[in-house]
Parts: structure tokens; C-alpha cells; sequence
């Protein structure tokens, strides 16, 4: 089950909360955010350098690109389009209804290039998954969430995939593209503290989820039965998300997060162990598929 792979770390910069990760096509770019640091960063795979692509007053949870480069950004304070000419003045979208500690953790685009973004209610089970359309108001979709985390579509666009964090537990929704309604659920995952956390999560053109295992080094392939069929060992305890790119999208890039480190520039907990921060990739044996553009 475990696979030995060549993993390469394209930052050794330590992220607080790295997470999102998301690969421009266009662009030949990965971008990913530092949460809590209220950073993106840029890893540019022609020269193989990272570098700070902007720096902030808020948290993004998850944010999506635009047919022209722009960036929806979905934060602690409502949805912002952070345009490429002027990355400094952000233009909010939508307010969103946050409870006190409430905030964005995760977005994906549907296949109508909606978006869909769940919250984090670090209060308690009060997190929302909201649908946000041009033009409209945002709508909920799901409530009561623990902790909204990776989602993912189908390639046929049948059916939705919702990870709640710290239910421990990965639910697959049928799906309708033309309303963006989902319907009836079935659990896809259902794990434990012991196996870690199911995070942030992409999907590969063989219809099979990955997801990135907070809390055990791993990032795991399911096929569409919900079967682990490959585990992919890290240094890092707390990986956070996974998203596929390179040229012909055959890399897989994932971060990680130093949170509850006793040194957060370094990364380790009080035993010694390395929490992680770093973003690394390696290559893999299947293609994934580009991610959406969001329709605003």
C-alpha cells in the first residue's frame, strides 16, 4: 500500500497554515496560501523558484482564478477579487454572515464555474458551505459542518465530493451542473484520529480522489468505490491539500503546515517531530485534470 516516491521540496520557506494549493495553466504557475501569515506564494516551474506573490490584511481560506488572471479570494472578512493590476486593493464580492470565529478554510470551482466555499467554525459544528454565482446571492448549500475542507467533482459531473475534517469523513453528493444543487449523500470515507484527518483533496482523470491526510505523512488515492489504493509517505506530519500540475499535469504538489510547533519558523513539535511548513512535489504515474476558471 505504502509507495516509495522521489519527493522534492520547491519551498523550504515554513508555512504557518499552508493550503489551497492551485496550478495556472495559463500561467505555468502553482499558487498556494499561508493562512494564518496572510500570504500566496508562487512557484514558477520554468526557473523552479518560489517567490511572494502577495501579502495582505486578511486570511485566505481558498481563493480561484479568473478567465484574465484575477483572483477570487475567499477570506476571513467576505469574498474579495483581487485583480491583477492592482493586487493591493482587493473589491469585496460578497459579505458573508461569519459567527465570531468563523472563516473560510477551503473553495473549489464547478463545472458552471461557480464557486463552491466552505467555513470553519473553530466555535464549534456551525460551518457553511456556501455557492457563490455572479450576479446572485450567496447561497447555502450545506450547514452544520464541523470543518469544511477539500472538495472535488467527478469528471462527469455527476457528483460532488465534501470533506468534513473533523468528522473524519469524505461524502459524495449526486450533483446537478445546471442549478449547481446537490442531492442525495453516501459516505465515501469514514476514518479516525488514529488514520489522521482528511484534507484538502484534487482528483485525477482516472476518477480517483487524492487526499492529503492531516496529522499521519500521508496523502492517499482512493478509487471511486472509496478503496485506498496508494499512500505516499512525506516528511511532513501535517500535510494539508494536493493539487496536480506541471506541463502535461503528471506533478502532484502538496503543502503543509508547521501549526503547533514550538519554533513555527522551524517546524517541530516539543518531541522532535517535524509538523512540517514546506511545499513539496513529486512526480506521478497518472494525469490530473486543469482546474476550473471561476465565472466573476
Amino acid at each position: 500500500m505504502n509507495h516509495d516516491q522521489k519527493i522534492r521540496i520547491i519551498h523550504d520557506g515554513i508555512c504557518h497554515l499552508g493550503e489551497g494549493p492551485v496550478w495556472n495553466v495559463f500561467l505555468q504557475k502553482l499558487f498556494w496560501t499561508d493562512i494564518f501569515n496572510r500570504r500566496l506564494w508562487m512557484y514558477d516551474s520554468s526557473i523552479k523558484i518560489t517567490s511572494l506573490f502577495w501579502e495582505g490584511s486578511f486570511k485566505i481560506g481558498g481563493f480561484a482564478f479568473t478567465k484574465n488572471d484575477d483572483i477570487v479570494a475567499c477570506t476571513d472578512r467576505g469574498v474579495y477579487l483581487l485583480r491583477k493590476s492592482c493586487l493591493d486593493n482587493p473589491e469585496l464580492l460578497f459579505e458573508i454572515p461569519f459567527r465570531r470565529n468563523e472563516m473560510f478554510n477551503d473553495i473549489t470551482v464547478d463545472p458552471a464555474g461557480r464557486i463552491f466555499a466552505g467555513t470553519l467554525d473553530r466555535d464549534g459544528d456551525g460551518g457553511v458551505l456556501y455557492r457563490l454565482e455572479k450576479g446572485k446571492a450567496p447561497a447555502v448549500i450545506l450547514e452544520n459542518i464541523k470543518c469544511s475542507n477539500g472538495m472535488a467533482f467527478s469528471s462527469d459531473n455527476n457528483y460532488f465530493y465534501h470533506t468534513d475534517s473533523l468528522q473524519f469523513s469524505i461524502l459524495r453528493y449526486s450533483y446537478d451542473k445546471k442549478t449547481g444543487d446537490i442531492g442525495k449523500s453516501e459516505i465515501f470515507y469514514k476514518g479516525d484520529e488514529a488514520r489522521g484527518m482528511p484534507d484538502g483533496m484534487t482528483i485525477d482523470s482516472e476518477d480517483h480522489i487524492w487526499s492529503a491526510f492531516w496529522g499521519s505523512n500521508t496523502v492517499k488515492r482512493f478509487n471511486p468505490a472509496g478503496d485506498i489504493v496508494k499512500e505516499v509517505r512525506f516528511p511532513a506530519k501535517q500535510v494539508s491539500s494536493v493539487m496536480f500540475g506541471g506541463k502535461a499535469l503528471k506533478e502532484l504538489f502538496v503543502t503543509s503546515s508547521s501549526q503547533g510547533a514550538v519554533d513555527l519558523k522551524r517546524g517541530y513539535n516539543k518531541e522532535g517531530i517535524f509538523l512540517g511548513g514546506y511545499t513539496y512535489t513529486f512526480a506521478a504515474d497518472v494525469t490530473g485534470l486543469e482546474e476550473r476558471l471561476a465565472d466573476f
